[in-house]
């Protein structure tokens, strides 16, 4: 009898516990997503070079985004969050460099730029409870990382903007790594297969800037507003 006492009360407390893993655990909802992300960069310099849209090709500053992460209790989500930034489009616009030979006049003939940020990310449901709330899938969200750019700019140079004095055509060529950081707003749907709408603006401070003729050299920073649409896969 004394035997058949304990097995019962073992049962008892042992399914307790498995019940408890398992809310636990359905709490928990991991996600990967991809999206597609327009870029506008908010600095001057940087947009008159890498326009937000170029009517002579028809081509954006874009960025393709990953997202592997996890919502906790319908609330707090947490993500890395990697991207690839690119485009073909440049500006035609020339743009004026001061180095040892002085001040000179540069004109695109040619440009390639590519960035990674590496982010890790934190998001915050309001009304993640409350289900009948439109407000529901909304959420603000942080970020912070390091991104990798990449620059090259080929251009010629003149002794002023009137690209009348030719001088010569000089290639010129930067990679560096540098901190970012971001603030968010979006909607994020995390069903089987679900969707996502965000805006963000991404901070990228140059703090010590190569001596080259190029767009990351004479640029304040590469701060941008970023209008993202994702597509979630819950699992």
């Amino acid at each position: 009898m004394k035997k058949l006492l304990i097995l019962f009360f073992a049962l008892c407390f042992s399914g307790n516990t498995f019940s408890q893993i398992k809310n636990r655990n359905a709490s928990v909802n991991f996600y990967t997503g991809i999206g597609y992300r327009l870029v506008f960069l908010t600095d001057n310099t940087a947009r008159d070079a890498y326009p937000f849209f170029q009517l002579s090709n028809g081509d954006f500053l874009k960025e393709i985004t990953g997202q592997f992460g996890a919502v906790i209790n319908e609330v707090v989500g947490v993500e890395f969050a990697p991207s690839y930034l690119f485009t073909n489009a440049y500006s035609f616009n020339g743009f004026y460099y001061t180095s040892e030979a002085g001040r000179r006049y540069y004109v695109p003939s040619s440009s390639r730029l590519f960035a990674f940020p590496l982010n890790a990310r934190v998001k915050y449901f309001p009304q993640g409870k409350n289900y009948t709330s439109f407000l529901n899938k909304a959420y603000v969200g942080a970020g912070i990382g390091m991104m990798y750019l990449s620059e090259e700019i080929v251009s010629q140079v003149y002794t002023d903007n009137v690209n009348y004095n030719y001088i010569n055509t000089v290639r010129a060529s930067n990679d560096f790594w540098n901190i970012n950081y971001e603030i968010a707003v979006g909607i994020a749907s995390y069903s089987k297969i679900g969707y996502g709408f965000e805006l963000n603006y991404r901070f990228v401070p140059f703090s010590d800037n190569a001596k080259k003729p190029l767009i990351t050299s004479i640029s304040q920073n590469f701060n941008s507003v970023n209008l993202t649409a994702n597509i979630i896969f819950s699992f």
